[in-house]
Formats: structure tokens, sequence, C-alpha cells
């Protein structure tokens, strides 16, 4: 494509744009889906709601699911929930009638192919049926609750609103997931499970199906990564669970794709890295939990030996994350597999996470330690790589991409510009591609959206003091992660948004 071939150099210092449409309750597909008639806008959200469980129109959306969300959401049997929609009679009494109003709930606002439904209309239903998985999965627990409520997690985290999302992943680990068994499970293989054993046995039914069995292992494994990819960055007590040496991964995506009764329990049954979506596992899960052992600590910014100190121990956890990509991560991204997108954009986030505190010491200690030039030189680095990640994805893949690659190209670029504010120099070139990908990734997302808005007044503002800046002072302070500052930035967006009297 012409931008990402050429982008130039001066496009960074364009004047501050507002999308035309910032609201949370309007995340709509434009680039992807075409928009509703005007003459639907007066159906009624009862008729609506009854037609989106007609077969015809079922099928588009779980056929939506699986084909843009699935790739880099892997929880769900597709077979088995599409066979499901084509078998049962009354679908509201089949045990996964939660996992389609969940589908339903992320899919909905971007569809509008057959018998289309206003936008209005769609974006109504679609919380309606969030606020309802959620406290049916409150009341009601089982694998198929587990699953919406992960599911609809992806509503909460694209429209930016990052406490509602916590709480919701905090359902999923510290009550549903435990009550389940799905850690035991996962660490140990059923060896507890309602037999004697070297370990405490625990009262829970075993799965009765490969699915279920693989679907279970999958859901654990996804609140592991929602929880840990979430808080990447965050210096707080996140008391993530211990990683396990040996544990039970997801099977091969290639054999999660065929029915139950064409696979063997030994397809099933396999710990080893099999999959892209297992690497990425890995990543999230193991390799990020020293990050967030390291960003935990407390360390004397004032004195010289625990700065030398922080610097020894960061290079160390450093060190351990490039031999792991070195084994384990692709070195080229042409390809279109999401997830490993996803990893490559995550691994370099990390980076920047890891170090960012120690690039650029905070006002008054500045002039005593001055900037660290290897911890610069590593962000910056790693914000080129996820540059050179984006050119080489398509727009369509782009859009379709998770969420969380969001904050992610948004640490990237704010490590970008406070360093180009903080040292006086250019804003690299390369700060265009991570802007393009927050505004393709905006095509879906209004985080993305509110978060690109950040980032052109941060440009607009490049010659303006950083006490006279639109944005709150914290954004052009290292100290403090993305994540630290988001709720500062969500009411300075809103602050926008507000007409001025």
């Amino acid at each position: 494509m012409d931008f990402k071939s050429q982008h130039p150099a001066n496009s960074v210092h364009a004047s501050v744009s507002t999308p035309e449409d910032v609201s949370p309750s309007s995340q709509h597909d434009r680039g992807f889906y075409v928009s509703s008639p005007a003459s639907q806008m007066d159906r009624s959200v009862e008729e609506s709601e009854r037609d989106v469980f007609s077969q015809s129109i079922l099928n588009d959306l779980c056929n939506a699911w699986f084909e843009r969300y699935h790739p880099w959401f892997p929880i769900l049997h597709r077979l088995s929930v599409i066979g499901t929609i084509e078998d049962t009679v009354a679908l509201e009494e089949s045990p996964i009638y939660i996992v389609l109003k969940a589908i339903i709930a992320v899919t909905l606002p971007h569809w509008s192919l057959s018998n289309p439904i206003s936008r209005e209309t769609r974006s109504r239903i679609s919380e309606k049926f969030r606020k309802q998985v959620i406290l049916q999965a409150i009341s009601d627990l089982s694998l198929p609750s587990l699953q919406a409520v992960l599911i609809v997690t992806t509503i909460d985290y694209g429209a930016g609103r990052l406490s509602e999302f916590w709480n919701l992943v905090a359902l999923c680990k510290r009550w549903m997931g435990i009550q389940l068994g799905l850690r035991d499970l996962v660490a140990n293989k059923f060896d507890n499970f309602n037999k004697l054993s070297t370990l405490p046995p625990r009262m829970i039914p075993v799965p009765t199906s490969l699915i279920e069995q693989e679907e279970k292992i999958r859901a654990y494994w996804m609140t592991e990564v929602l929880d840990s990819m979430s808080s990447l960055g965050a210096g707080w007590n996140l008391s993530l669970s211990l990683p396990e040496s040996e544990l039970w991964f997801p099977c091969n995506e290639a054999v999660w794709a065929f029915p139950e009764k064409t696979t063997s329990l030994s397809s099933f049954d396999d710990s080893e890295v099999s999959s892209a979506f297992s690497v990425y596992l890995n990543l999230v899960t193991h390799q990020l939990y020293q990050v967030h052992l390291f960003l935990q600590q407390s360390y004397d910014a004032t004195s010289a030996v625990d700065r030398a100190r922080w610097q020894s121990q960061c290079i160390t956890v450093d060190e351990a994350l490039d031999k792991w990509r070195n084994s384990n991560l692709e070195t080229t991204y042409l390809g279109h597999d999401s997830t490993v997108v996803l990893s490559a954009v995550t691994f370099n986030a990390a980076i920047i996470a890891l170090y960012q505190r120690l690039a650029l010491p905070p006002k008054g200690l500045a002039e005593v330690h001055g900037p660290w030039y290897h911890a610069i030189q590593r962000c910056l680095n790693a914000c080129d790589e996820m540059s050179t990640v984006i050119r080489a994805i398509n727009d369509a893949d782009l859009e379709n991409m998770s969420p969380h690659m969001i904050f992610c190209i948004f640490v990237a670029a704010r490590f970008y510009l406070v360093h180009a504010k903080v040292l006086s120099v250019e804003i690299p070139r390369s700060l265009d591609l991570l802007i393009y990908g927050l505004k393709t990734c905006g095509q879906r997302w209004y985080f993305a959206r509110r978060l690109e808005q950040v980032l052109h007044t941060a440009i607009a503002e490049k010659q303006v003091p950083v006490v006279m800046s639109a944005l709150p002072q914290q954004f052009y302070d290292l100290q403090y992660s993305s994540l630290d500052i988001d709720h500062a930035l969500s009411i300075w967006a809103e602050d926008c948004r507000r007409p001025s009297i």
C-alpha cells in the first residue's frame, strides 16, 4: 500500500484530527460492512432480538466470530457450535445458549449483511446481551458460562473500559475458574480428579468428552492470558499465578479443526508447544511473568547503588526474553497469522515496559543520573520493530486483530513522542506506521480511536512546554506506565468530546 511504502516524514506533524465518532457505543466495522438502511431504524429491539436467533443470521454471526475473532481467541470448537445451531430446535434450552448470546453481543455491532438491523438497535442488543451473560454467569457456574464471560470481555477492552474488563477477568479467574478446577486440570492432568493420588483429590466432574476437556484447557489459558496481557507495564501488586514448568497446553489448531470422532485421545493429550497459539501462551504467561515481577519491585531513584542494581536486573530479564525469542518467535512477519503478529507486538511492548522507567530519569534526577542510553536504544529498537510488524500486515488483517494489540502500539508510539520531546530530537518517521495501525484498528475498536486522538494531540504540541500541554502532564513522564495514565487520558478524551458552552 502507498502509505506503508512511502509515509512522508512530515506527516507526523499534521494538525490534530478527531475521529468522526469516538463514542464507545458506536463500535461498528465501517471499513468491512455495509451500513444498515435508514428504513430499518423503526424496527423494535424485541423483534430484532428474535431475528438474530434465526438460523441464517445466527450462522452469519457465528461464522464472523470464527473467521475474525477465533484466530486470536480460540476457546470454542467451531464444528460443535455450528452443529448445535443446526441440530437444536429450542436453542434457549441448549447449554451453550449463553455462549451464543456472547457471540452475538460481540459480533452484532459490526454486522449488517442479511436482513440488516439498524446500528443503534444492534448496539442496544449487544449491550443487553452482554449484561444478561454476566448476570447469568454469576448465578450459574459452568464451562459455557465461563466461556461466555471470556468472550464478552472483548467488548469492554475494545471500548477502553479497562476497569470493567478487569472486573470480568477477576470473575473468571478468582471465582469461576477456581471452582471449575481449571488450574488443577491443566497443572495435574486430571491426576487429582475424584481418585486416589499423591495430590489431594477434588470433587469436580471429569470432562465427558475430548471437546469439553480441550475447551476447559483453553478457557484456563485464555483467562491467564487476559490477566497477564492486560496488566503489562503495571508496577502494582498483581497477584499473578506462578507459572509451573509442566502444564497441559492446548492441542494443535489443525487437530482442533476436526470433529471429535475423527481425533484420538493422543491427538489432544499434547503438552508440547504445538502451535502459534501455544507460543503466544508461553510468552504471555511464562516469559512476561519475570517482567511483572521486576516492575513490582521498589527502588530508590535517588540512590546510585539502587539504580545500578535495577539496571543489572533489567538486563538479566531482557537477556532471558531475548533468548526465548530466538528459540520461539518468528523473525519475519510477512505471514498473516494473527497470533504470530500478536506475539511479536507483545514481545516488543514488554521490552519497552521493562526499560522505560530507567531510560529517562524523572524531573529533578536527570541532572544527577542522566539518561541511560542502553535502555533508550533498546526501547527505540522495539518501537522500530513494532512499526516493521505493522508495515507487513495488510489492512484487512490489521482491522481484525485482537484489541489487546492496541495498547502495545500505543506504548511504542508514546515512547517515540516522549523521547523526542524530552531530548529535543526529531520524531522518528516510523511513528506514522504506528498511528496508521491504531487508525486501522479503530475501524472496529473505539479504544484505538481514543488513543489515536491522544497521539495526534501530542504531535501537534511538539514545541509546547509540558506544563502548557492539553494532555495530562503524566503522559510525558515515563515513570508512569501507559496503564497508570489511562484513566486520566480517558477523562481528557471525554472532555474533548463535550461541546464547549
